[in-house]
């Protein structure tokens, strides 16, 4: 079994993110992660709890989400949990990034960073919850 390195209920408001954020980081550094790892850590799930938050169904107060990553070798793995609508975040296309800005539809960019820095981004639907499945092969420490 793995051990659980880090857990934690988030509240479903913006207001809980910069304190998830800095509750990372603390562990972060008790982990001894490298930073460029924080960095997209902290930045993807900033990404995809604030699009919980916002168009998930998060917005009740009776709303949370969960939120587990374990350290299993050299692979971070994460996991997102709510209890909105149906949604999978990585069955939308990617951005049409050759078109200029005003004429891309809104909304997918968020999405495509998470999956430009994690290196497997899976969705399943369990038990009336959404769960988000991130893997990020971790950065070797200089020598």
């Amino acid at each position: 079994m793995v051990k659980t390195d880090f857990e934690q209920i988030v509240a479903a408001n913006l207001e809980a993110i910069a304190p998830l954020a800095d509750a990372i980081a603390s562990w972060a550094t008790a982990t001894a992660l490298a930073g460029q790892d924080v960095f997209h850590l902290n930045l993807v799930l900033e990404e995809l709890v604030t699009n919980i938050i916002l168009h998930g169904g998060g917005k009740s107060q009776y709303s949370a989400i969960r939120l587990r990553i374990c350290c299993v070798g050299d692979v971070l793995e994460v996991e997102l949990r709510d209890s909105g609508p149906p949604f999978d975040p990585f069955s939308a296309p990617p951005p049409a990034l050759g078109l200029h800005i005003d004429a891309r539809p809104v909304g997918g960019l968020g999405v495509h960073l998470v999956r430009g820095l994690m290196h497997e981004c899976h969705y399943q639907r369990r038990h009336g919850h959404n769960v988000v499945l991130l893997r990020k092969r971790l950065t070797r420490a200089e020598t």
